[in-house]
This record gives C-alpha cells, structure tokens and sequence, in this order.
C-alpha cells in the first residue's frame, strides 16, 4: 500500500536556532514552521499531528516575503484540498507539545494514537517542560501505542523517545519510496549530509534524543525534517 503526504502549514515561529540544534547554532534566528502532514490512501484521511491551535495561526512580518508561504488555519488548509476535520480517519500524535497537537479537538470523527509514555507524561509534566497541556487531550479517548507496530498497511510507528519521554517517528510507503516523519522537532541542519545526526536542542534525555536522531538518519527513505521551511518544497 501506498500513499501521499501533504504538508499543512499551521503556524510559524522565529526562535534561536539552538532551540534544534543542540549546542549548534546559537544566537542566529530562524523560522520554524508548524507543519502537520495529511497521508492519504486506502480510502484514509490520516493526520501525523495536528499543528498550531488556530487561534495562534498567523503569519508574522517578512514570513511569507521571505519563504513564499503561506501560514493557514488547519480548517483553511483542509479546504485547500477538499476536506473538513469530520473527513479525518485517523490521527498520530507523534508527541503531545502545543505545536504538534494543538487542533487535536477539531477532530471528533478521528481515533487518535499516541504513546502511552507520552499520555502519562502529558497528565503529569515535569516543571521543565511548559509546552504541554491537557486541554489538546481531554476528551479524546487514544489508542495507545506501546510496541513498535505498522499501525495501517504502509504506515509504520516506532519509539523514539528523547525529545519527550513518548516521542513516536512514523515511516510512510509512497510511490517514491519510504518516507520518515521524525517525531521530535528537527529543521534539515540536525540531518547533514556527512556525519553524525545533530541531536534536537529540547529534549528531556540528551543522550536518547541523540541515539534516536542518528536512527532515524540511518533509516531507509526521504527523512521530513519536520519544522523546516523546506518542507514546503518536498513532493512526495
């Protein structure tokens, strides 16, 4: 089986670069864009997160002069391609920061997946960590993952904790081949073309979130780095 992925832009920030890139790049602003990912086939509408809640969606001064893109609401951008939230089959949470499942409660026809480490993290946060918040899951009744599992014919789950304690990555079948949608936040520079991975700049484990980039970067297939403006050109 085989399926498309489209990118949704759902929102933008301008941070430090060293908020990706750990102990790399500090004092050097970037635009980090909020990006879910629409996988379609066998008859499914699956999201890979849900992105900026859409109160926050917006489009800061120079955004879209400088990259050409264009930040939508996640209802906007389903109309883009002919679809309403009642249209989604399946939703992936790949971890439970805002930015990653802030739509989460437009989606009430959708079952929903996510980690059962990350669901637990998320009712309980460690003080540190101030990008969750119970609100994107109260409600919504998950599957919860545990194993690694190909959770649909094509679409395959795996842990890779580090970024947050339930961070799961999610490996796509397209008819261009294998395509990786790393669960923990990345731009293009944490993936070079020599060398090691470059360990994500927010993690609660270092050491993990380092051993879980370098295997996503040995895997087979096009990796998504998934808060990159770059995504905007990727065609899969």
């Amino acid at each position: 089986m085989t399926y498309t992925i489209t990118p949704l832009l759902t929102g933008v920030r301008n941070p430090d670069q060293g908020m990706m890139t750990y102990q790399q790049g500090h004092g050097q602003r970037i635009w980090l864009c909020i990006w879910a990912f629409l996988v379609q086939g066998d008859g499914k509408n699956i999201l890979i997160d849900t992105g900026l809640s859409e109160d926050e969606a917006m489009n800061p001064q120079g955004f879209k002069e400088e990259t050409g893109l264009e930040v939508k609401t996640m209802t906007e951008a389903l109309a883009d391609v002919g679809l309403t939230p009642k249209d989604i089959h399946a939703v992936i949470n790949t971890h439970l920061h805002d930015d990653h499942c802030g739509n989460n409660p437009l989606f009430t026809k959708a079952e929903f997946y996510a980690h059962e480490k990350e669901l637990d993290f998320c009712r309980n946060p460690h003080p540190l960590d101030h990008r969750m918040d119970e609100q994107f899951i109260e409600g919504i009744k998950f599957k919860t993952l545990k194993d690694d599992v190909e959770l649909f014919p094509g679409i395959e789950v795996f842990f890779t904790p580090g970024h947050t304690p339930g961070t799961v990555s999610v490996r796509v079948n397209t008819a261009s081949g294998p395509v990786v949608i790393p669960g923990f936040c990345c731009i293009a520079k944490n993936f070079p073309a020599t060398g090691p991975a470059i360990c994500p700049g927010v993690h609660c484990d270092a050491f993990m979130a380092y051993d879980n980039a370098q295997k996503i970067k040995d895997m087979k297939g096009t990796i998504i780095p998934v808060h990159d403006t770059c995504v905007g050109e990727m065609k899969f």
